[in-house]
Protein backbone atom coordinates (compact mmCIF):
# COMPACT_ATOMS: atom_id res chain seq x y z
CA UNK A 1 0.00 0.00 0.00
CA UNK A 2 1.60 3.25 -1.11
CA UNK A 3 0.16 6.71 -0.64
CA UNK A 4 1.39 10.26 -0.79
CA UNK A 5 2.31 11.46 2.71
CA UNK A 6 -0.27 14.22 2.97
CA UNK A 7 -0.98 14.71 6.67
CA UNK A 8 -3.74 17.17 5.81
CA UNK A 9 -6.04 14.70 4.04
CA UNK A 10 -9.22 13.07 5.29
CA UNK A 11 -9.30 9.28 4.96
CA UNK A 12 -12.61 7.41 4.76
CA UNK A 13 -13.20 3.67 4.76
CA UNK A 14 -15.78 2.68 2.16
CA UNK A 15 -17.57 -0.34 0.76
CA UNK A 16 -20.95 -0.62 -0.95
CA UNK A 17 -23.10 -0.63 2.19
CA UNK A 18 -25.46 2.34 2.71
CA UNK A 19 -23.71 3.24 5.98
CA UNK A 20 -20.30 3.42 4.30
CA UNK A 21 -21.68 5.43 1.39
CA UNK A 22 -23.16 7.97 3.79
CA UNK A 23 -19.88 8.07 5.75
CA UNK A 24 -18.08 8.89 2.49
CA UNK A 25 -20.59 11.64 1.70
CA UNK A 26 -20.11 13.15 5.17
CA UNK A 27 -16.30 12.86 4.88
CA UNK A 28 -16.48 14.78 1.58
CA UNK A 29 -18.57 17.46 3.28
CA UNK A 30 -15.86 17.86 5.96
CA UNK A 31 -13.01 17.76 3.44
CA UNK A 32 -14.65 20.46 1.34
CA UNK A 33 -15.21 22.72 4.37
CA UNK A 34 -11.66 22.18 5.66
CA UNK A 35 -10.25 22.71 2.14
CA UNK A 36 -8.34 19.45 2.07
CA UNK A 37 -8.23 16.28 -0.04
CA UNK A 38 -10.14 13.04 0.43
CA UNK A 39 -8.67 9.51 0.29
CA UNK A 40 -11.10 6.63 -0.24
CA UNK A 41 -9.90 3.30 1.11
CA UNK A 42 -12.02 0.50 -0.31
CA UNK A 43 -12.67 -2.31 2.18
CA UNK A 44 -14.11 -5.77 1.80
CA UNK A 45 -17.85 -5.97 2.41
CA UNK A 46 -18.81 -7.07 5.93
CA UNK A 47 -18.25 -10.78 6.45
CA UNK A 48 -16.01 -11.27 3.40
CA UNK A 49 -12.68 -12.69 4.52
CA UNK A 50 -9.43 -12.35 2.54
CA UNK A 51 -9.68 -16.07 1.70
CA UNK A 52 -13.14 -15.59 0.20
CA UNK A 53 -11.88 -12.56 -1.71
CA UNK A 54 -9.06 -14.64 -3.19
CA UNK A 55 -11.52 -17.37 -4.16
CA UNK A 56 -13.73 -14.76 -5.83
CA UNK A 57 -10.78 -13.50 -7.85
CA UNK A 58 -9.93 -17.03 -9.01
CA UNK A 59 -13.51 -17.79 -10.08
CA UNK A 60 -14.31 -14.30 -11.33
CA UNK A 61 -11.46 -12.65 -13.25
CA UNK A 62 -13.52 -9.47 -13.51
CA UNK A 63 -13.81 -8.94 -9.72
CA UNK A 64 -11.20 -6.18 -9.82
CA UNK A 65 -13.31 -4.45 -12.47
CA UNK A 66 -16.30 -4.65 -10.12
CA UNK A 67 -14.24 -3.07 -7.34
CA UNK A 68 -13.16 -0.27 -9.68
CA UNK A 69 -16.79 0.30 -10.65
CA UNK A 70 -17.75 0.48 -6.98
CA UNK A 71 -15.01 3.03 -6.30
CA UNK A 72 -16.19 5.08 -9.26
CA UNK A 73 -19.69 5.13 -7.78
CA UNK A 74 -18.29 6.43 -4.50
CA UNK A 75 -16.25 9.07 -6.38
CA UNK A 76 -19.42 10.24 -8.12
CA UNK A 77 -21.23 10.42 -4.80
CA UNK A 78 -18.57 12.47 -3.00
CA UNK A 79 -18.24 14.87 -5.94
CA UNK A 80 -21.91 15.77 -5.51
CA UNK A 81 -20.76 17.49 -2.29
CA UNK A 82 -18.00 19.39 -4.07
CA UNK A 83 -17.18 18.88 -7.77
CA UNK A 84 -13.74 20.44 -7.21
CA UNK A 85 -12.79 18.11 -4.34
CA UNK A 86 -9.48 16.30 -4.85
CA UNK A 87 -10.24 12.59 -4.43
CA UNK A 88 -7.85 9.63 -4.56
CA UNK A 89 -8.32 5.96 -3.71
CA UNK A 90 -6.39 2.99 -2.39
CA UNK A 91 -7.29 -0.69 -1.95
CA UNK A 92 -5.29 -1.96 1.04
CA UNK A 93 -4.71 -5.61 1.80
CA UNK A 94 -5.76 -7.13 5.10
CA UNK A 95 -8.45 -6.25 7.65
CA UNK A 96 -10.09 -2.83 7.16
CA UNK A 97 -9.40 -1.71 10.75
CA UNK A 98 -5.68 -2.41 10.46
CA UNK A 99 -5.48 -0.57 7.13
CA UNK A 100 -7.26 2.49 8.50
CA UNK A 101 -5.01 2.60 11.58
CA UNK A 102 -1.95 2.52 9.29
CA UNK A 103 -3.40 5.25 7.06
CA UNK A 104 -4.20 7.37 10.11
CA UNK A 105 -0.49 8.17 10.49
CA UNK A 106 -0.84 10.22 7.27
CA UNK A 107 -4.27 11.72 7.95
CA UNK A 108 -5.90 14.76 9.50
CA UNK A 109 -9.08 12.81 10.24
CA UNK A 110 -10.12 9.20 9.60
CA UNK A 111 -13.84 8.62 8.95
CA UNK A 112 -15.70 5.33 9.32
CA UNK A 113 -19.34 4.36 9.27
CA UNK A 114 -20.87 3.10 12.52
CA UNK A 115 -21.39 -0.45 11.36
CA UNK A 116 -23.20 -2.20 14.18
CA UNK A 117 -22.57 -5.65 15.60
CA UNK A 118 -25.18 -8.39 15.18
CA UNK A 119 -27.80 -5.97 13.88
CA UNK A 120 -27.84 -4.06 17.16
CA UNK A 121 -27.32 -0.38 17.78
CA UNK A 122 -23.88 -0.88 19.36
CA UNK A 123 -20.97 -0.37 16.98
CA UNK A 124 -18.89 -3.38 16.00
CA UNK A 125 -15.22 -4.24 16.62
CA UNK A 126 -13.87 -2.60 13.43
CA UNK A 127 -15.24 0.82 14.34
CA UNK A 128 -14.10 0.49 17.96
CA UNK A 129 -10.59 -0.61 17.01
CA UNK A 130 -10.11 2.34 14.66
CA UNK A 131 -11.46 4.78 17.28
CA UNK A 132 -9.13 3.39 19.95
CA UNK A 133 -5.94 2.92 17.92
CA UNK A 134 -5.85 5.58 15.18
CA UNK A 135 -3.09 8.19 15.30
CA UNK A 136 -5.43 11.09 14.46
CA UNK A 137 -9.02 12.09 15.31
CA UNK A 138 -11.64 9.56 14.18
CA UNK A 139 -15.02 10.64 12.83
CA UNK A 140 -17.77 8.02 13.12
CA UNK A 141 -20.79 8.56 10.93
CA UNK A 142 -24.07 8.01 12.73
CA UNK A 143 -27.34 9.13 11.24
CA UNK A 144 -30.19 8.12 8.98
CA UNK A 145 -28.98 6.85 5.62
CA UNK A 146 -29.89 9.07 2.70
CA UNK A 147 -30.94 12.03 4.83
CA UNK A 148 -29.50 15.48 4.03
CA UNK A 149 -26.52 16.50 6.16
CA UNK A 150 -27.82 18.99 8.80
CA UNK A 151 -25.51 21.76 7.61
CA UNK A 152 -26.93 24.62 9.67
CA UNK A 153 -26.85 22.93 13.07
CA UNK A 154 -24.11 23.69 15.65
CA UNK A 155 -21.07 21.60 16.48
CA UNK A 156 -20.86 20.50 20.14
CA UNK A 157 -17.77 19.69 22.22
CA UNK A 158 -17.55 17.98 25.60
CA UNK A 159 -15.14 19.69 28.02
CA UNK A 160 -13.99 18.28 31.37
CA UNK A 161 -11.46 20.98 32.31
CA UNK A 162 -8.41 18.70 31.95
CA UNK A 163 -5.76 18.22 29.26
CA UNK A 164 -7.97 15.46 27.84
CA UNK A 165 -10.27 18.14 26.43
CA UNK A 166 -7.62 20.23 24.65
CA UNK A 167 -7.43 18.24 21.36
CA UNK A 168 -11.23 18.05 21.24
CA UNK A 169 -11.62 21.81 21.82
CA UNK A 170 -9.05 22.55 19.10
CA UNK A 171 -10.79 20.36 16.52
CA UNK A 172 -14.25 21.59 17.49
CA UNK A 173 -13.33 25.25 16.98
CA UNK A 174 -11.57 24.42 13.71
CA UNK A 175 -14.57 22.56 12.30
CA UNK A 176 -17.17 25.04 13.56
CA UNK A 177 -15.19 27.86 11.93
CA UNK A 178 -14.89 25.92 8.65
CA UNK A 179 -18.61 25.08 8.61
CA UNK A 180 -19.55 28.61 9.74
CA UNK A 181 -21.83 27.33 12.53
CA UNK A 182 -22.02 28.01 16.28
CA UNK A 183 -20.10 25.89 18.79
CA UNK A 184 -21.90 24.54 21.85
CA UNK A 185 -19.36 23.94 24.64
CA UNK A 186 -20.66 21.48 27.23
CA UNK A 187 -19.16 21.01 30.69
CA UNK A 188 -20.78 18.55 33.10
CA UNK A 189 -20.10 17.65 36.69
CA UNK A 190 -21.66 14.93 38.84
CA UNK A 191 -24.39 15.86 41.26
CA UNK A 192 -23.62 14.75 44.80
CA UNK A 193 -25.71 14.49 47.94
CA UNK A 194 -24.04 16.80 50.46
CA UNK A 195 -23.88 16.04 54.21
CA UNK A 196 -26.73 17.41 56.31
CA UNK A 197 -26.15 21.06 57.17
CA UNK A 198 -23.59 21.56 54.38
CA UNK A 199 -24.44 23.37 51.18
CA UNK A 200 -22.06 23.95 48.31
CA UNK A 201 -23.10 25.53 45.03
CA UNK A 202 -20.64 24.21 42.46
CA UNK A 203 -22.27 26.04 39.59
CA UNK A 204 -20.10 29.16 39.68
CA UNK A 205 -16.92 27.11 40.12
CA UNK A 206 -17.75 24.89 37.16
CA UNK A 207 -18.74 27.84 34.97
CA UNK A 208 -15.27 29.24 35.64
CA UNK A 209 -13.70 25.94 34.58
CA UNK A 210 -15.60 26.08 31.30
CA UNK A 211 -14.79 29.75 30.64
CA UNK A 212 -11.07 29.20 31.30
CA UNK A 213 -11.01 26.17 29.00
CA UNK A 214 -12.42 28.27 26.16
CA UNK A 215 -10.60 31.57 26.71
CA UNK A 216 -7.62 31.16 24.38
CA UNK A 217 -9.67 29.48 21.67
CA UNK A 218 -12.21 32.31 21.59
CA UNK A 219 -9.32 34.66 20.81
CA UNK A 220 -7.98 32.40 18.05
CA UNK A 221 -11.44 31.95 16.46
CA UNK A 222 -13.20 35.30 17.08
CA UNK A 223 -15.83 34.64 14.39
CA UNK A 224 -17.12 31.44 16.03
CA UNK A 225 -20.23 32.00 18.12
CA UNK A 226 -19.78 30.03 21.35
CA UNK A 227 -22.73 28.82 23.43
CA UNK A 228 -21.52 27.87 26.92
CA UNK A 229 -23.50 25.05 28.51
CA UNK A 230 -22.45 24.19 32.09
CA UNK A 231 -24.77 21.41 33.28
CA UNK A 232 -24.74 19.20 36.40
CA UNK A 233 -25.08 15.57 35.42
CA UNK A 234 -23.39 12.74 33.54
CA UNK A 235 -21.59 13.91 30.39
CA UNK A 236 -22.68 10.92 28.31
CA UNK A 237 -26.36 11.51 29.15
CA UNK A 238 -26.23 15.25 28.50
CA UNK A 239 -24.30 14.91 25.23
CA UNK A 240 -26.48 12.06 24.01
CA UNK A 241 -29.56 14.22 24.56
CA UNK A 242 -27.89 17.17 22.82
CA UNK A 243 -27.09 15.00 19.77
CA UNK A 244 -30.60 15.61 18.41
CA UNK A 245 -29.85 19.33 18.02
CA UNK A 246 -26.28 19.35 16.65
CA UNK A 247 -24.57 18.06 13.52
CA UNK A 248 -21.43 16.75 15.25
CA UNK A 249 -20.25 15.83 18.74
CA UNK A 250 -16.52 16.25 19.48
CA UNK A 251 -15.08 14.45 22.51
CA UNK A 252 -11.70 13.56 23.94
CA UNK A 253 -10.54 10.05 24.78
CA UNK A 254 -7.60 8.33 26.42
CA UNK A 255 -8.01 5.50 23.89
CA UNK A 256 -8.29 2.82 26.56
CA UNK A 257 -8.59 -0.80 25.39
CA UNK A 258 -12.12 -2.13 25.85
CA UNK A 259 -11.45 -3.94 29.15
CA UNK A 260 -9.91 -0.87 30.76
CA UNK A 261 -12.65 1.38 29.38
CA UNK A 262 -15.25 -0.88 30.96
CA UNK A 263 -13.42 -0.68 34.29
CA UNK A 264 -12.97 3.10 34.38
CA UNK A 265 -15.93 4.14 32.25
CA UNK A 266 -15.62 5.97 28.94
CA UNK A 267 -17.87 8.78 27.76
CA UNK A 268 -16.53 8.50 24.22
CA UNK A 269 -17.16 4.75 24.12
CA UNK A 270 -20.72 5.14 25.35
CA UNK A 271 -21.43 7.89 22.83
CA UNK A 272 -20.04 5.78 19.98
CA UNK A 273 -22.57 3.10 20.88
CA UNK A 274 -25.61 5.27 21.51
CA UNK A 275 -25.47 8.75 19.98
CA UNK A 276 -27.70 9.65 17.04
CA UNK A 277 -25.36 12.06 15.24
CA UNK A 278 -21.78 11.84 13.92
CA UNK A 279 -19.07 11.90 16.58
CA UNK A 280 -15.41 12.92 16.37
CA UNK A 281 -13.14 11.18 18.90
CA UNK A 282 -9.86 13.01 19.61
CA UNK A 283 -7.35 10.88 21.51
CA UNK A 284 -4.66 12.35 23.74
Amino acid sequence: MSIRADHNMIVVGVDETPTAMNAARWAAYLASALRTSLLLTFALPHGVTPARQLAARIHSPHSSDAACAALNRVRTLVHTCDPELTVSAVRPEGPPAKALVVLSTHARIVVVGARTAFGQRRVGPTTMRVAQQAHCPVGVWRGANGRPIPRGKPVAVGIDGTELSVPAIARAFEIAAALEVPLTAVHCWPSRIEPVGYHRDRGEEERTVLAESLAGWRTEYPDVEVIEMPVPGLARSVLNELARDVQLLVVGSHGYPTAKALLFGSTSRDLLHHTTCPILVCRT
